[in-house]
């Protein structure tokens, strides 16, 4: 498909359900790898990661209500 190319919805829902399995992975992995950082790395990927799954659930919500 080219860039151009105007996408279906049922495109779109794939495109969105991809996007936020990459979300989710992302704040599984960094809550995984947290534990070995030190103090003050913990506080910062935990802020990061707090951010990331904030997204991740507004996008959540926004599919879930057929918006995506």
């Amino acid at each position: 498909m080219s860039a151009a190319a105007t996408q279906t919805p049922a495109e779109l829902r794939r495109d969105t359900i991809n996007h936020l399995r990459w979300q989710a992975k992302a704040v599984a992995n960094l809550l995984s790898a947290v534990h070995l950082l030190g103090v003050a790395d913990q506080q910062t990927t935990l802020e990061t990661t707090t951010r990331l799954a904030d997204e991740l659930a507004g996008d959540l919500a926004t599919l879930l209500r057929g918006a995506a």
